[in-house]
Order: C-alpha cells, then sequence, then structure tokens
C-alpha cells in the first residue's frame, strides 16, 4: 500500500529530529574538549563531526516531510540513518578510551582502531551532509495538513441496517433528546458537550449520523460540521457559518464578525452541533494555542438557547478533554453476531448468507475483524462484486489481506502523530499481540534507546525534566491518543498499571515498522521463514528461536541491532541457552531483554563485549552475577525480573557496581542495593533503595556521606543503621534538602545493642542526627523506625507542606507526639509501639489544625492514659480511628468535636466501654466496634 510506504518513510525522518543527533553533538563536544584527547588530529576531526551533524539536522528538518515521495529517496534516508549510526558507535568508544585513561591515570589509548574508525566516520558524515543537501532539495518550506476526505450528516446506513451500538445510541439520544428546564431533567445535570470516543473504523461518524437525523424536529436548529484540521478559532466558527448560514464567510470576516453573525443567528434558538472528525492540534507549540479552537465553542454555549448540545467524534482522549467533554460515549467495536449481520446486509441485502459454504466461513472468521464496522462493511462490498462461492470463499480465507481501508485509517493515526511519538510508538511493535505494557518499563528502554531528550514538557511541573518525567510524558500523550488502553483490572496482589494496544492498531504499527522492528516468534521453523532486512534494528524473537536465529543469519546483521528482546515460548519446546556465542553476535545493542530466557542461571563473562548496551535485564533465575557486568559503562537501567514477586534470589552480585556511573535504575532487590559498596559514585541513580549506614571501622555498607552528591534519587529511599550516625555534622552530609524528587522517606535505626549499657546510642546523640536529617518540604510519605530519642525533630511539625503519610515505629523513648497540626496535607497518621506517650491533648495541634487527616491508629501503646479534648474542628475531615493494645486507655474526649461520620474500631482496651465513649457515638451518625 503507498500509505504504508509513506507512513515508513514519516518514521525515518521522524527519527532524525530524535535526540540522538543533538546527543551526538554534545558527545562530540565533549570527547573534543577533554585533556586526555591524545590521538593525533582527533580533537579537529571531532569538531568537525559537530559540524556536519549540526548541517544535517538543519537540513532534514521534520517539520516538513512531504518530499519523501519515492522509493529511491527512502532508501537515501536508511543510509543516512545508518551512518548517523556509525557516529553514535564510534562516540561510545571514544567515551569508552577517555573513561579508561581518566580511571588509570595512564596516557595511551589503548584502541588503536578508534582514531581510523573517526577518520572514516568523519568523511562518510561529510559525505551524508551533502546527501541531506540534495534530500532537501524541492522539499516544501513549511509543514502541510495531511488531507482527509471531508464527512457529511447523512447516514450510510437506514435504521434497518444499523446493526449494533444500539445500547450506545441509546446513551446518546437520552443525553440529547429531553427538553430540561435550564439544562436539569429529574434534578440531574444534562452534558452539554458530548464525546464519542473510538479507533479508526469503529462507527464514531455513523452513530452521530444516527442520531443527527433523528434529532429532527427535536432541535430548532441542527449544524453538522467536519473539524478536521480547524484548529484554531477563526477556522471552526467559519465552518459553522458554512453550516448555518449555507454559504462562505463573506468576504475577509475575522473572528469578531463571525462571533457576531453568528450570535444573531443562534441566540433564541435551541441547536444541536455536531462536530465530527476533531483532531488534536499537533504543530501547536503551547497549550494554550492547542485549546483555541475551544473558544469557537464558548461561544456557541454563550449564544445558543439551553438545552442545546454538542456532539463531538474523536479519537482522542486529549480532544475530548480540550474541548472540556461532559460525558464520553466509548465505542470498541460491536458483537461478532451483529458483525456477521452487518457484513451480510453489505454484500447481499439481507442478514443471512444463502451460501451455507460461505455463511460457516465468514462466522469463522468474523472474529479477526475485531468488532469493527468499516471492516465489516469493507468485506461485504469486496464480497458483493464477486459472483461464485469460490471467489468469495477466497476472500473470506483471507480476511486481513481485504481490510485495506481499514488499515489506512489507522495508518492515518500514526501518521498524524508528531515525530517523538512515532518512534516511541513505532517500537512497541517488536511486542506480541495483547502485551501488557509496565509504562516505566517501556520508558526505560525508549531512554537507553536515545529516544528521549532531558527536556522540559508540558506534562513536567514544579521545574523538573529528567529523562524519566519526560518519558511518561510521551507515555501518557499516547495514553490521550487512545494508542494506549488500560487493561481492566483481574484483581490480584499485583496493583500496577499495565495497558494494551487494540490488536488491529498493533498491526498497523508493524506495517508501518516492518524495516526498522521484527518480532519472530512460534518455532524455530519461523526464523527460516523470516527475513531480517539490513535496516532492521529492533528485534523480538521467542527464546527457542535464538539458536536458528544464530545459523541463518550473518553477524553483520545481528551486530548492528540495537534491541533484542527474549519472549517466552509459544509453547513447551526447549528454550536455546543464551551462552557466550550468543552473545557476541549482538555487540551493538542499547537493549537487551532475557527475562523471559528462564534456563539462565549465569551470565557469560562475555557480556563486557556488548559495549553499548544500557538497558539490561535478566530472569528472576539468576543466580550468578558476573564481574564482567561492572564493564558495561553505558548501562542506565539494569532490571531482575521477579523482584515485585521477590522470587529472585541472586547468591553472587559483583564488588564493583558502583564503576557504574551511569546507572540511572536498579530494579533489584533491595538488599543487594544496601550491599554496593562506594554507591555515593553513582550520582545519577534514582530509586528506589535502601541506603545501609555503617561506622567507619565496618566494611560492608555505606557512609551516610555518600548520599551528598545522590541527588537524582527519587521514588522511595530507606536509610537503615542509623546509629552508626555520630553526629549531626555528619548527618547533615546526606543533604536531604536537596533531594526533591524523593517522596517517600525512611529512617531507621537498628534495635538495641545489649552489649551497651544504656542499650543504644545516647538519647542526645539521636535527636541531633534526626534533626540533620531534614528532608524537603515537598516530601508525601515519612516512615519513622526505632528512634531512640526522646524529643521529635523540629522540622517535623512546621516544614513538611505536602507530608500525607506519617508512621512512627518502636520509638519507645519519645515522650509525646509531635506538634502536627500545623501539616496542611496529612491524612494519615500512624502510630505503634511508643511506649513513653502517656497524653494526646490540644498541644499536639500546636497552633493550627488538621485539616485533611482521614485516618489515625495507636497501637501498642502501654502508658497512654486519654486522648484529651481538642480544639473545635481541629479535626474537620477525621474519618476513621484505630485503636489497638492501649491497656490503660480511659478517655476518648478528644474524638467529641469530629465533624464527619467517625468509624472507631478498638482493640485490647479494658478501660473503654460503649457506655463511656464520646456522645457522638450515640446519635448513630458514627460508629464503633469492639474486638
Amino acid at each position: 500500500m503507498v500509505l504504508v510506504a509513506a507512513a515508513v518513510g514519516v518514521s525515518v525522518m521522524g527519527w532524525f529530529l530524535s535526540p540522538h543527533i543533538t546527543e551526538l553533538m554534545r558527545v562530540a563536544r565533549d570527547c573534543a574538549a577533554t585533556n586526555f584527547m591524545v590521538h593525533r588530529g582527533s580533537k579537529k576531526k571531532l569538531e568537525k563531526l559537530v559540524q556536519d551533524l549540526e548541517e544535517i539536522k538543519r537540513l532534514l528538518d521534520p517539520a516538513s516531510t512531504t518530499f519523501v515521495n519515492n522509493q529511491s529517496k527512502l532508501d537515501r534516508l536508511w543510509q543516512l540513518k545508518e551512518d548517523i549510526h556509525e557516529v553514535e558507535e564510534i562516540l561510545d568508544l571514544f567515551q569508552l578510551e577517555i573513561h579508561d585513561v581518566q580511571s588509570t591515570g595512564i596516557y595511551i589509548f589503548k584502541n588503536k582502531k578508534v582514531s581510523g574508525q573517526l577518520v572514516k566516520v568523519v568523511k562518510t558524515i561529510g559525505e551524508t551532509r551533502e546527501k541531506a543537501r540534495d534530500l532537501q532539495q524541492g522539499a516544501p518550506s513549511s509543514s502541510l495538513i495531511l488531507a482527509r476526505p471531508e464527512t457529511g450528516h447523512n447516514p450510510v446506513m437506514n435504521k434497518g441496517s444499523f446493526f449494533g451500538y444500539h445500547d450506545k445510541y441509546d446513551q446518546l439520544v437520552k443525553m440529547l433528546w429531553p427538553q430540561p428546564i435550564g439544562n436539569k431533567v429529574e434534578g440531574k445535570k444534562i452534558p452539554l458537550v458530548i464525546a464519542i470516543l473510538g479507533h479508526a473504523g469503529m462507527g464514531k461518524t455513523e452513530l452521530a449520523r444516527q442520531a443527527y437525523r433523528d434529532a429532527k424536529g427535536k432541535f430548532d436548529r441542527r449544524i453538522w460540521v467536519h473539524a478536521y484540521g480547524k484548529n484554531t478559532e477563526s477556522d471552526l466558527l467559519k465552518e459553522i457559518w458554512k453550516s448555518v448560514a449555507g454559504r462562505e464567510p463573506v468576504g475577509e470576516m475575522n473572528v469578531t464578525c463571525l462571533q457576531r453573525e453568528l450570535e444573531k443567528l443562534l441566540a433564541p434558538q435551541r441547536c444541536l452541533l455536531v462536530l465530527d472528525d476533531v483532531w488534536n492540534h499537533e504543530s501547536a507549540t503551547h497549550e494554550v494555542e492547542r485549546k483555541h479552537a475551544w473558544q469557537a465553542l464558548d461561544l456557541f454555549t454563550r449564544c445558543a438557547q439551553d438545552g442545546s448540545r454538542i456532539v463531538m467524534t474523536t479519537r482522542a482522549k486529549i480532544c475530548s478533554a480540550t474541548f472540556k467533554a461532559d460525558a464520553t460515549i466509548f465505542l470498541d467495536g460491536i458483537k461478532d453476531k451483529e458483525m456477521t449481520f452487518l457484513l451480510n446486509h453489505t454484500a447481499n441485502g439481507t442478514t443471512e448468507n444463502s451460501d451455507q459454504g460461505v455463511q460457516e466461513r465468514i462466522d469463522r472468521q468474523v472474529p479477526k475483524l475485531k468488532g469493527s464496522p468499516l471492516a465489516a462493511v469493507e468485506i461485504g462490498e469486496d464480497l458483493k462484486k464477486k459472483t461464485t462461492s469460490k471467489e468469495k470463499c477466497d476472500i473470506i480465507d483471507d480476511i486481513e489481506s481485504h481490510l485495506g481501508t481499514v488499515y489506512q485509517d489507522h495508518l492515518f493515526t500514526y501518521r498524524y502523530l508528531p515525530p517523538h511519538l512515532q518512534r516511541c510508538f513505532q517500537f512497541c511493535s517488536i511486542f506480541p499481540y495483547n502485551w501488557r505494557f509496565e509504562p516505566g518499563k517501556l520508558s526505560k528502554m525508549w531512554m537507553a534507546l536515545g529516544f528521549v531528550e532531558e527536556k522540559a514538557h508540558p506534562r513536567v511541573g514544579n521545574g523538573v525534566s529528567s529523562m524519566e518525567d519526560v518519558a511518561r510524558g510521551y507515555f501518557d500523550d499516547l495514553v490521550d491518543r487512545s494508542l494506549f488502553q488500560l487493561e481492566q483490572s483481574k484483581g490480584g496482589g499485583d496493583k500496577q498499571a499495565r495497558y494494551v494496544i487494540h490488536e488491529q492498531i498493533h498491526w498497523m504499527i508493524r506495517m508501518a515498522s516492518a524495516n526498522n522492528c521484527i518480532s519472530i516468534s512460534g518455532d524455530s521453523t519461523s526464523v527460516a521463514k523470516t527475513s531480517i532486512p539490513a535496516t532492521v534494528r529492533h528485534l523480538s524473537v521467542a527464546s527457542n528461536c535464538l539458536d536458528e536465529l544464530r545459523k541463518k543469519h550473518p553477524s553483520w546483521v545481528l551486530n548492528k541491532l540495537r534491541t533484542l528482546l527474549v519472549l517466552k515460548n509459544d509453547d513447551d519446546s526447549k528454550s536455546s541457552t543464551v551462552d557466550k556465542g550468543i552473545l557476541k553476535l549482538f555487540k551493538g545493542v542499547r537493549v537487551l531483554d532475557l527475562t523471559a530466557a528462564t534456563d539462565l542461571t549465569h551470565l557469560p563473562g562475555t557480556i563486557h563485549n556488548l559495549k553499548h548496551v544500557r538497558y539490561l535485564g535478566l530472569p528472576s533465575t539468576m543466580r550468578n552475577l558476573c564481574d564482567e557486568v561492572t564493564e558495561l559503562l553505558f548501562l542506565q537501567t539494569f532490571s531482575l525480573d521477579g523482584k515485585k514477586q521477590n522470587t529472585c534470589r541472586l547468591q553472587r552480585f559483583p564488588k564493583h557496581m558502583n564503576r557504574l556511573v551511569n546507572m540511572r535504575h536498579l530494579d533489584i532487590d533491595m538488599e543487594c542495593i544496601a550491599n554496593i559498596s562506594g554507591i555515593g559514585r553513582m550520582a545519577k541513580l534514582q530509586g528506589p533503595i535502601e541506603f545501609k549506614a555503617v561506622r567507619a571501622s565496618e566494611k560492608e555498607g555505606h557512609a551516610v556521606s555518600e548520599l551528598e552528591g545522590m541527588d537524582s534519587l527519587r521514588g522511595t529511599l530507606s536509610i537503615k543503621g542509623l546509629d552508626a550516625v555520630p553526629s549531626k555534622e555528619e548527618a547533615m552530609k546526606a543533604r536531604l534538602e536537596q533531594k526533591s524528587a524523593v517522596k517517600v522517606l525512611k529512617l531507621e535505626w537498628g534495635p538495641p545493642d545489649p552489649r551497651r549499657v544504656n542499650g543504644g546510642p545516647a538519647d542526645s546523640d539521636a535527636v541531633a542526627v534526626l534533626e540533620g536529617l531534614q528532608p524537603h518540604r515537598g516530601l508525601h510519605e515519612l516512615r519513622i523506625t526505632r528512634y531512640p530519642g526522646a524529643t521529635s525533630p523540629s522540622w517535623l511539625g512546621v516544614k513538611m507542606e505536602r507530608l500525607t503519610s506519617l508512621y512512627l515505629r518502636n520509638c519507645r523513648k519519645l515522650n509525646a507526639l509531635p506538634v502536627l497540626g500545623e501539616l496542611p496535607c496529612l491524612e494519615l497518621l500512624d502510630v505503634k509501639e511508643l511506649s513513653c506517650v502517656e497524653r494526646i491533648e490540644g498541644g499536639f495541634c500546636g497552633a493550627g489544625m488538621f485539616p485533611k487527616l482521614k485516618k489515625v491508629v495507636l497501637d501498642d501503646m502501654p502508658r497512654l492514659l486519654s486522648w484529651g479534648d481538642m480544639p473545635k474542628l481541629a479535626l474537620p475531615e477525621l474519618a476513621e480511628v484505630n485503636i489497638v493494645d492501649c491497656p490503660r486507655l480511659s478517655s476518648l474526649s478528644g474524638l467529641e468535636h469530629c465533624v464527619c461520620p467517625l468509624s472507631l474500631r478498638v482493640k485490647g482496651l479494658t478501660a473503654i466501654t460503649p457506655e463511656n465513649l464520646p456522645a457522638i457515638f450515640s446519635t448513630g451518625v458514627s460508629s464503633y466496634k469492639f474486638h
């Protein structure tokens, strides 16, 4: 298909906008600037390389991609991409050489080939620049909006042939037909803007047409607008004017004039406005510009009479959000039986096929159409043209190859994406159908492949612009465009959100990416049937196919791969062994995911030959992690499957993991992380991590000062063994105030040492240490365990503006609860084993109150006598109180002024009975339960 080839061209062009070239220029500049650049002439060659890369990036500006209009130019683009990849590899090698020189202090480069390769690459990239200049000739000067056929309001199907979606239609008309007083019916607000959302070919326009037809006589005026490409208020107002006035805008009607004229026409009438085929304004440079068109609807809602409605059809959730839809009707396909009726009715005018053989084939093949009405109509139209049973059976047996219109429509969705989303989504084609995507894991792979820049993104607030934030922003953008769908929860212990791709869309991106991404599944014979083009850079393969892959494909093809994803076998056949022979074939990989290679227990030492790898995923069966892993200088993510299920059991962990200074994510057991010595060198490490503080005399663990430069930490930070920290000054070296991306902080002292007279460190020492561990103000959750001090830190009550959860555990010398009333966001207070606390009183609130506190847990507090009076309105949101094993507690008068209905659960209290509970429990609004 022509559109498929065009989509491939766009994806190649989109790659040139990727961070690859920008990052390569940065690396080349850094290499040229180093004092260790000892190869003769290397500095000048690298500077020349930067100039050529900058010129290529300028010439191949993907703002216009329409010049990729023939196979010859497309082939040249692939060659340009290959040349850029070679530059990337040689710069990796230069960085490794410089790192070796810096580490050893020996000013001699070991690999003499690097200099020769640089000479070759500089020559090649100079030729590449000239190719880019030739390609650019004749290119349009500005971006063109992709053309789409204009839709009309006349239904394709009459009522008798409108199969499926009857429940959706009923849902829609119930929101349209009522004649409300104002905008309410039976006390319920009627939606003003209703979005019909669904993928290409799902019947959105036809459903809107059916409602538009039946709305005749129920509205004073019906207005149908084909909204595609109408990205400004002026564009949309002109289309509304054309539909209302029946003619083009007169002269140079500006927005003000259009508003005035439309207000005259619409003001006294109850109107139905249908905006068909609404698309996101992808070329908008900022949020305000993207929402310009919505202002036209604002005029409509102000001018039209109460009871007017707006219906919009769109493929993307982001559009329904932009146009502020009050309700959404999601179309995800009609049932197989209805598909059969629609297909037959299109083919021969009846819902049944008189030819039993043809009908049986239709019944078997219809599920492949995935509920798409457009697909049923397309197959029906093809069958209508055939006269013999054999011709019809041939179409049905090969039904997927007759869906050109459907897949072209899906491809249009892909082409319309911005280039950075094109390349990220294209990569997803190497995963199998129905794959359950984890956003975090996929984002890390995108980062490893250089698809993500560390720069600002519209979703990223508070000045944070890490690659992780930007990558997650890309993923959310694809969700907003309905290309990923959240998988419905099936229960169970794993609560992590996972997403799926609709099968037809998955099929489409496989077509669009066939020259760049390949997936091989099935048995070993699948390898023999699959050709891997020289342009392919991303490969997924079933683990039982690896041996055959090695036999069939030459090493020069496999060496150029950037991704190797090993998948589980489709059957129970034996997996191939991942040995040193296989690993050496993939020297160019950036992403190596072997999590499905469940026979793998020891990683071959030849892993060090994969010098470019950024993402390494291993199965939970791993027992021995070789020292050679620490030679993978560029490694950003090391992931061990089974971490979440606690099934990974590494018996040997390399001693020098701290050499991996580019590491951002260690997705392994916390215990392993706690044993990495010199972890402070890994300054880019994100988290969650467990930090094990030790005394200077101890060998295993960390000095708390190692945290000083680790300001990239985010998520959860756990610091154990704080009894080993001698002073406030030492604690302050951790600089926790600078770790602004850490959201959960766990501070834990060790158990009391029975050999010491006082059972642990002096109280004053612990108080000083905790004072020095002041976190940043944006922390969400704080857990303090076995703190042996008598008083709370000064920062806890007033400098934790976003703290939502506080856990105090086994702080047996703490003589009073901290003053927490000035924490505006605190929702949960969970206190356990505070042996010295005797009373909770009004001072607990300080000068403030608990505006958001919803739950309090008091557990194992043997000396607690009372929860005394609290200021009125101190606990306006408190809804749940659990009290366990507080045997001396005799008063709960502090709950008397609770405003919300309160649920009290009590266990192990002898002095509290239903009779002496506060009065709020006698009204029936609040409840209690004794265990």
